[in-house]
């Protein structure tokens, strides 16, 4: 399982985070977690959940763009 994360939020660096699952941009807070070594950025805790249990089984653990 994952926890709740906080974006660092800067006028330099653009954020263009997005949700692994649903593909929805990450502002500012958001669920990270670990899958298969790497980190993954979710909307909340329901998608990473949805991920391992649909996704994954369904698709593997391709590369999104």
């Amino acid at each position: 399982m994952g926890e709740w994360r906080i974006n660092e939020i800067s006028y330099l660096k653009a954020n263009r985070g997005a949700c692994h699952l649903c593909g929805h941009p990450i502002a500012t807070r958001y669920w990270g977690a670990e899958v298969a070594g790497k980190p993954r950025m979710f909307c909340s805790p329901d998608h990473e959940r949805v991920y391992h249990d649909y996704w994954l089984p369904r698709h593997g653990a391709k590369e999104k763009p």
